[in-house]
């Protein structure tokens, strides 16, 4: 496609202002970019970035492009692990992070924000009205609601617990491709039965419409109770999840894990004694104090009759900060010091020690690069196996960073098909295209398709995360 940058810009700035209009190669490379670890390709760059106020600017933005055919790409904050941050193709970039507007109605049991907000800010926000907010990622200081509803994720072992985000959303106001705006939903906190256009709309990957303001019903916020267990082994985990599920256990808010190699660079990395083997984490959550005790000490009576060998309730604040940030110090571990390439692996829950045993081997026999580790940490309350390739360098060919990335998205993603999974976290990308038909076939396939045509005739949103890379 021809297109007219000077033009582009021109016409985007009319409608935005010429300070939320951008074309220069420095801006355009910067929003081509996310935590893909392979660099940018030209086919990929953004021909402009806008940046709209609100509804009524976002609307003409597309309204425009719809015209033109020319494709626009959503941007929140970039921080997705599997491409949802980066253009599929050249396309307008629409950012929504000027749209952070929050307005709470205790009286009405809910809040409405925009979608730019980024979701460390909203949760402090809201904790004056003792309010949830039902949404953990771990990149909370930057990622936006906006994505996480556009995903409908939650992250840690949330969703087995309290449910998605999109649980909880009661309407949303939305630009469609074609520049109309919709107000969806309800302001009860009762949602509609039935057929309705929010359910669409939520998860959609910014496949079927912008999202500019959403509306979440208030969930009051939870006492807490934290658990430490140590294991031998990783595996030893796995049985106590499986246990956790067999036996109706209830399932912590959180229940995170590390295994043997992860555990000792967390807990280094935070100031304690490194531990001799995996070591799990969990929160345990209920209305009021007492019962929040009493569920602590339930499920640690679970624990001692598991193959943990230690577990305890941690009730001092600053040890668990500590004990929970090395999950996070883990992570920074493989990301700064090198080539990280993860998986997201959502078995049936009888069948979690042969995925993670098959996904282990997977990362230790790749074609594509030879000479990475094995390491393994994340949300196995779920549960959800993240089975990580590192290589102790960043020194490596754009082509092999490329290889090794869809090698592992694709054989592991072929655990799902086999263990009947489906990822729970990470969202539907383009790099999942093909998964998608393998495990439900083209009437499915066909399914999505015409759903996205009808939304989106000239196919300008977001393009590529259905289709595949382009």
């Amino acid at each position: 496609m021809n297109v007219d940058l000077k033009q582009l810009t021109r016409d985007l700035a009319e409608r935005v202002g010429e300070e939320n209009a951008f074309s220069d190669r420095p801006t355009v490379l910067a929003y081509a970019k996310d935590t893909m670890p392979w660099d940018v390709e030209a086919h990929h760059m953004p021909y402009a970035v806008v940046r709209p106020a609100d509804a009524r600017e976002t609307a003409a933005v597309l309204a425009y492009a719809n015209d033109r055919k020319i494709p626009v790409h959503t941007h929140g904050s970039g921080t997705s692990l599997v491409g949802l941050g980066r253009p599929k193709t050249n396309a307008i970039v629409l950012d929504t992070g000027r749209m952070q507007e929050l307005s709470v109605f205790s009286e009405r049991g809910y809040f409405e924000v925009g979608p730019g907000m980024h979701i460390g800010k909203l949760r402090k926000a809201l904790a004056p009205y003792n309010a949830l907010l039902p949404v953990f990622p771990g990149s909370e200081p930057v990622a936006t609601i906006g994505g996480s509803i556009a995903v409908n994720t939650s992250a840690h072992a949330v969703d087995a617990s309290i449910g998605k985000p999109g649980d909880y959303v009661l309407g949303l106001e939305a630009v469609l491709p074609t520049g109309e705006i919709l107000q969806t939903g309800t302001q009860s906190t009762r949602k509609p039965a039935g057929i309705e256009a929010t359910k669409f709309l939520v998860g959609s990957e910014g496949l079927l419409c912008v999202i500019t303001k959403i509306r979440m019903r208030i969930i009051p916020r939870p006492h807490m109770a934290n658990i430490v267990a140590h294991y031998r082994s990783t595996e030893d985990i796995l049985d106590t999840v499986m246990t956790m599920y067999r036996q109706g256990v209830p399932t912590p808010l959180f229940f995170e894990y590390l295994d043997e190699k992860a555990a000792r660079i967390g807990f280094e990395a935070v100031g304690l004694a490194p531990p001799t083997g995996a070591v799990a984490m969990m929160s345990m959550h209920s209305a009021t104090e007492a019962g929040c005790r009493e569920k602590a000490r339930l499920f640690l009576e679970f624990l001692q009759g598991s193959s943990a060998t230690d577990s305890r309730i941690v009730t001092d604040e600053a040890e668990w900060g500590k004990i929970w940030s090395s999950r996070s110090e883990a992570g920074n571990y493989v990301y700064r010091l090198g080539s990280t390439f993860g998986s997201e692996v959502t078995p049936r829950v009888d069948k979690l020690k042969e995925a993670f045993r098959e996904a282990k081997q997977i990362i230790l026999n790749l074609e594509s690069v030879q000479g990475n580790e094995f390491v393994s940490f994340g949300h196995i309350g779920a549960p959800t196996i993240h089975a990580y390739a590192f290589l102790p360098t960043k020194d490596i060919p754009n082509e092999v960073k490329k290889a090794v990335t869809l090698e592992v998205r694709e054989k592991t993603e072929a655990l799902n098909v086999k263990y009947g999974g489906c990822g729970g976290e990470w969202g539907l990308t383009a790099q999942r295209a093909g998964f998608l038909m393998k495990k439900f076939g083209p009437a499915y396939v066909e399914v999505l398709t015409r759903l996205k045509r009808a939304f989106d005739p000239e196919n300008i949103l977001n393009r590529g995360n259905l289709e595949g890379w382009l």
